[in-house]
């Protein structure tokens, strides 16, 4: 058996305000993005992404469900997540058979997705979005990028040189705080890269769809999330992940609950 060895752990992901007497001890994340908080679950933390929550990114609250959507901007975030209550989020030792993920994610090497992809042979992976690169990167997984995929690595290999500089940072983090100056680099970035990777991608896809998914990093994955420019993201159902589970590797695996 041919094992697929991941450098990061899986993160779970599960919808709060799902069980009765749900009793919940993770600490409530307060910070600039999603997938800042989906970094700091990678490495051990056991996190609530509630309403409130995430303080600078304007298009993953209302994607999702954190927050109504309140204008043309907001409208426009789709598809996104019916209102709730917010996330659990953790590595997959913290879940329980009474308290499964809804979903896991996961950040790798192309090469390892398609590996993860051609075990299943396609099956369970979306089919609505192969056009669409700033969605889902299925179409192109292992074939050529386009003008997209490759302005989407592109640009977040400009954008991981840029965020060791202590200034970029700093900016982007009062800049996007501005909805107007979200606006305007969304025109830009549906157009020509990958948007919404972690939260809309990676989770409220999966979630929705009942299916996998892969998607270039958007720049606020790299830049806020801290992920490798060369790598992808993933959002897969959990009932999905439990199948190809035996044939990966992963940093704290032997240490996880059987759930």
């Amino acid at each position: 058996m041919n094992t697929i060895s991941l450098e990061l752990p899986p993160v779970g992901v599960r919808r709060i305000g799902k069980d009765k007497g749900e009793n919940l001890s993770a600490s409530i994340y307060h910070g600039v993005s999603y997938c800042d908080a989906i970094r700091l679950a990678t490495f051990g933390e056991e996190l609530l992404v509630i309403p409130g929550s995430i303080e600078v990114c304007r298009w993953s609250p209302v994607a999702l469900g954190l927050k109504k959507p309140e204008s043309k901007f907001e409208e426009g975030i789709k598809p996104r997540m019916e209102e709730t209550k917010g996330y659990f989020i953790a590595q997959l030792r913290s879940f329980t058979e009474d308290r499964q993920p809804e979903v896991v994610i996961i950040r790798a090497h192309p090469r390892e997705l398609r590996s993860i992809f051609g075990e299943r042979e396609g099956k369970g992976f979306i089919d609505d979005y192969h056009e669409d690169l700033g969605i889902s990167a299925l179409g192109v997984l292992g074939g050529r990028l386009g003008f997209r995929g490759f302005s989407s690595i592109l640009s977040n290999r400009i954008a991981s040189a840029l965020t060791s500089w202590k200034r970029f940072d700093d900016f982007t983090r009062k800049a996007f705080k501005s909805e107007r100056v979200t606006q305007l680099f969304d025109e830009v970035i549906r157009r020509y890269f990958a948007d919404m990777s972690i939260c809309r991608n990676s989770t409220v896809i999966p979630i929705l769809k009942g299916a996998g998914n892969v998607s270039f990093f958007c720049v606020g994955g790299v830049s806020w999330g801290k992920n490798k420019p060369g790598f992808m993201t993933s959002g897969l159902p959990y009932e999905i992940f439990k199948e190809v589970e035996e044939k990966l590797d992963y940093p704290g695996k032997s240490s996880k609950k059987a759930v």
